[in-house]
């Protein structure tokens, strides 16, 4: 059957042969037909619920189109997948760490993002994260791609559930010009009344020690397979998988809505430090 699969190269695996798998217009019945495994076993290995043993990732290799290069990476990651976590230097926001944490957000059941100092991304406008992102050859590509992993929160069909506990002074932290905070204001208490997403602020002036304090990081929860922590900073970013380094990140926000407003009080300060602006 297969091991366990709750690390970042296991999904990655099961995600890229899904696609190659469709691009070879195979259904999983046909793929597991081709392999002699069960229609389940393809399943979990392509959701990365589990991670395709080696020996049999060589049998669907060869049942699919696969360039040398592709077989090679492939391969890879599954030598990799039961390895440690890994941290990742370089632009955390395109290329293969970003296709992760997209595929991450598309499969996750609910995602928890604590945001001590900027808007949570699924929560941002293009504007804003335009200037959080910093102008570069890849800025209208980066702005896009964030933009569109939106859809997770608005797509008809089991959308994810999201919290976003967030410290009030990212409201008036000046990040981008009057009218672009104002805008992401009013979206911001727009996405609040979704009833798949919960915002709520920690007032900045709430004393004593609280995770929020601790950084930024975004908490991934599936259906069956265990939590992901994704953790991103200026040049570099990580996952964290492993049960004793996640379950700290798990607690950490019943503790931080302890401090938090309500949802309710929250959603009424976002809407009265935007209509501040705009009387401004």
């Amino acid at each position: 059957m297969g091991v366990s699969g709750s690390v970042p190269d296991g999904r990655e695996l099961g995600a890229a042969l899904r696609k190659l798998r469709e691009a070879n217009g195979l259904n999983t019945r046909t793929m597991a037909a081709r392999v002699g495994v069960s229609n389940a076993n393809i399943s979990h290995w392509e959701t990365g619920n589990r991670l395709v043993p080696l020996e049999r990732l060589t049998t669907i290799l060869d049942a699919l189109s696969v360039t040398d290069e592709e077989r090679d990476r492939l391969i890879g990651l599954r030598r990799r997948a039961g390895g440690p976590g890994q941290l990742v230097a370089g632009v955390p926001s395109i290329g293969e760490q970003l296709t992760r944490l997209i595929e991450y957000e598309r499969t996750a059941k609910r995602i928890t993002s604590v945001s001590p100092l900027v808007i949570p991304g699924l929560l941002q406008t293009g504007d804003y994260a335009r200037h959080v992102l910093g102008e570069g050859p890849n800025t209208d590509t980066r702005v896009a791609l964030r933009v569109g992993r939106r859809e997770v929160l608005t797509r008809r069909r089991k959308p994810v559930e999201f919290l976003a506990l967030i410290d009030s002074d990212v409201l008036v932290r000046p990040i981008a010009p009057p009218e672009v905070m104002f805008d992401q204001l009013e979206h911001l208490a727009q996405m609040a009344e979704l009833p798949n997403v919960t915002v709520q602020l920690v007032p900045s002036t709430t004393p004593g020690y609280h995770p929020l304090l601790a950084g930024p990081f975004i908490l991934l929860e599936f259906p069956t397979a265990t939590p992901v922590v994704h953790l991103e900073h200026h040049r570099a970013s990580a996952y964290l998988w492993e049960q004793q380094d996640v379950a700290a990140f798990v607690a950490a926000p019943n503790e931080i809505r302890l401090k938090a407003m309500s949802s309710d009080r929250s959603i009424e300060v976002i809407k009265e430090i935007a209509q501040g602006m705009e009387a401004a």
